[in-house]
């Protein structure tokens, strides 16, 4: 007997679930996911904004490069938000902070350093290297060196090696300055650009840190408008620090001696001041919140290259000169710092006044 015969309408093709189509159902199934995902981080987002304070909100300035595991981004222009202050910062074509030069920077003043040479914390402008250029341009005119801010953020001392090695002699500079910060004691061994063989030489490590995986989270966040600023995306950047976690660290080398931590930024920066010499390009090595027993060795190594020592004042001697919770400059400190820098270049410049060259 058929369907039709015994008056019970046929059954639908598709299966009921809950006395619902099986379609409706699986939809209803993951709108109600979403809309939790959505309610969970909207709600985490909601506790970090009011319950815990996050370091900063923005764009990440810097993205990977093979030879230097990160490099500045180019023609780059960002707002940060910090508890402590707003921050509008900008690069150059050359990937540097600082005003775009008339033409390549040669035989100018080459700034090398971390987070406080790259001026983090303070406007375009307020950085002490590019005071220093502004200082020197109202002084000298037309005549003013160029000033290149290789400044770059969470490096430790093989970055300037990296970059003097590579592209010191194209920009052949008259000054470099050198800005040592405590904090490239910790960034040498875990960025493990160089190493110190079992014979004791410095040797650069064939299998560096590399950022190229993690690199990759930043891209998809950074194509999603608006996410950057989130304070649970801030929260995540500060426990993987610009894109660095500990799954990205190599190995040790097995080549490598057993020394004090500390040597090996004391043989870096010994090779950096040698390198400076042979190359006949004047430094100076400016000191920042180092003391004790590691400021008198890089003041040993400094001797030696014939380098003068410029220590910025500690925390504690100049509170005025640093923000309070986040550690770096602020516009006074990069003020006073380039007023120190100032004082001590009529050695290298024939520093003569604007109406002199006009």
């Amino acid at each position: 007997m058929t369907h039709l015969d015994s008056g019970v309408p046929a059954p639908r093709s598709d299966k009921i679930w809950g006395g619902k189509p099986a379609w409706r159902r699986f939809i209803q199934t993951v709108s109600l996911f979403l809309a939790s995902c959505v309610f969970t981080v909207a709600s985490g987002e909601l506790f970090v904004r009011i319950f815990v304070p996050v370091r900063n909100l923005g764009p990440t300035f810097s993205e990977y490069d093979p030879y230097y595991g990160k490099v500045l981004k180019k023609n780059f222009r960002c707002v940060r938000i910090a508890p402590e202050f707003t921050m509008s910062f900008s690069t150059n074509s050359y990937g540097f902070r600082g005003p775009e030069p008339t033409q390549f920077p040669k035989n100018g003043i080459l700034f090398l350093g971390d987070s406080f040479t790259s001026g983090y914390g303070v406007n375009d402008g307020e950085e002490f290297p590019d005071r220093v250029r502004a200082a020197l341009h109202h002084t000298l005119g037309k005549a003013s060196p160029p000033v290149v801010n290789a400044g770059l953020g969470n490096t430790g001392n093989g970055y300037w090696l990296h970059f003097l090695e590579k592209e010191g002699k194209q920009y052949d500079p008259r000054l470099i300055v050198l800005a040592f910060c405590e904090n490239d004691f910790a960034d040498n061994l875990r960025e493990q650009f160089y190493f110190i063989d079992s014979l004791g030489k410095l040797r650069e490590n064939s299998a560096p840190a590399t950022q190229e995986g993690a690199r990759v989270v930043q891209r998809v966040i950074e194509a999603i408008p608006g996410l950057p600023y989130s304070h649970l995306v801030g929260l995540a950047r500060e426990f993987f620090s610009e894109g660095v976690s500990s799954s990205t660290r190599p190995i040790p080398n097995p080549e490598a001696i057993s020394l004090p931590t500390d040597e090996l930024t004391f043989r870096i920066v010994g090779e950096v001041l040698r390198l400076c010499r042979r190359q006949g390009w004047p430094t100076i090595l400016l000191t920042i919140d180092t003391r004790g027993s590691r400021l008198e060795r890089l003041r040993r190594l400094a001797a030696m290259a014939e380098t003068p020592v410029l220590v910025a004042p500690l925390k504690k001697e100049r509170p005025d000169l640093y923000f309070h919770i986040d550690g770096h400059w602020n516009a006074a400190g990069h003020k006073f710092v380039s007023a120190m820098l100032l004082d001590s270049l009529s050695r290298y410049l024939p520093l003569a006044t604007n109406e002199d060259h006009q």
